[in-house]
């Protein structure tokens, strides 16, 4: 789905491209003076009847004389012609969006804020196609997504992010399969049944600071296309706050996409709690479900792929935890680790499409 090119932007037979632009929308030079030349002065009318825009907008105007059926103004810089990655990010968000109001299966971007801009090439690379897979990974009507550069050197920036075909998997003893090994982790499972290249990073006790402290070492420089962290029960048997666990899942989120990495949030499964609850089980209940409210807020604000570990393990008449998937107050037993293999299998349909 995801495609690197050598080739003229201009000359694309798809349903739409992508223009540099500024926040005025004026089609001066570079990409976006090209697709004038080529399509006609009525694209920059039409984009300037529609600005000025906010730096990180994007909106969608004809193609004039293209082969492609629209033009997607991308704003990622104001009049200053300063950019950096997060509005490059920002902008290819909003052009995601737009092709999706305008029903476009196929679009082609070029390398956002290079050029006058001055981003450099694999730092633009690593925004943009990170920021593609988050956006496919929810579900898109977008089929192609091409990275269309004019040189060698664009190329070579791309074309290994936008190759990237592993998955990690970070998180603690749930991740890691205990008590049984990686080998009857919802990991394993999960990558038999996709055909897919999970790799299992968790760590049995492990909390989301220690995952953050192992981020670099055993997601980062992997170099993985998704990683999904799922954390938290150690946290709230440890009484972590929630202001803690929010920090440490920030700082996970914001290290996977610096690094051309796009993050997915796994829910937490429910504790298995019987008719008896000790104090300490109960707090530690009742933190972990502050945890798994705050991640679902979070995730659907920075939509982010999100894997429900929790629901399936709620018998489904009573609502309660169907104790028959545990083997203990946290940890599931086999069949329990079928059910998250099968969660996950689900969840991350969507992101095979990106790999």
């Amino acid at each position: 789905m995801i495609k690197v090119i050598k080739a003229d932007i201009t000359e694309l037979s798809l349903d739409a491209i992508v223009s540099a632009a500024n926040s005025q929308l004026g089609m001066g030079t570079g990409v976006a003076g090209a697709i004038k030349r080529k399509g006609g002065r009525s694209i920059e009318e039409e984009a300037i009847s529609k600005g000025p825009i906010p730096v990180g907008e994007a909106v969608a105007t004809g193609a004039g004389l293209l082969q492609a059926r629209f033009v997607i103004h991308a704003a990622a810089m104001g009049q200053d012609l300063a950019t950096d990655t997060a509005k490059v990010r920002s902008a290819t968000r909003n052009a995601l969006l737009r092709a999706e109001e305008h029903h476009i299966k196929s679009i082609a971007f070029p390398a956002l804020g290079t050029g006058v801009g001055g981003l450099r090439l694999d730092e633009a690379a690593k925004a943009m196609v990170s920021e593609i897979r988050r956006h496919l990974a929810r579900g898109s009507g977008l089929e192609e997504v091409v990275f269309a550069l004019f040189n060698e050197e664009g190329l070579d920036a791309f074309t290994p992010i936008a190759r990237r075909e592993k998955i990690v998997c970070l998180g603690d003893s749930i991740t890691y399969g205990f008590p049984y090994g990686p080998e009857e982790s919802w990991v394993e499972m999960c990558s038999r049944g996709l055909g897919v290249k999970m790799i299992n990073k968790g760590v049995n006790g492990d909390t989301t600071h220690g995952m953050w402290l192992r981020f670099n070492p055993d997601v980062s420089s992997l170099r993985p296309a998704y990683v999904v962290i799922m954390g938290g029960t150690n946290d709230a048997f440890l009484g972590y706050t929630l202001e803690e666990v929010q920090e440490s899942v920030e700082d996970m989120v914001a290290e996977a996409f610096e690094n051309g990495i796009c993050p997915a949030i796994g829910l937490p499964v429910p504790i298995n709690i019987g008719t008896y609850v000790p104090d300490d089980v109960g707090v530690a209940n009742s933190l972990l479900e502050s945890y798994r409210d705050w991640m679902k807020e979070y995730a659907g604000k920075e939509l982010l792929p999100v894997l429900d570990f929790y629901s399936p393990f709620l018998d489904a008449q009573t609502g309660q935890v169907h104790s028959g998937y545990f083997l203990d107050e946290a940890h599931p037993a086999k069949i329990g680790y079928m059910v998250l293999g099968k969660v996950a299998e689900r969840a991350l349909h969507n992101l095979k499409k990106c790999l």
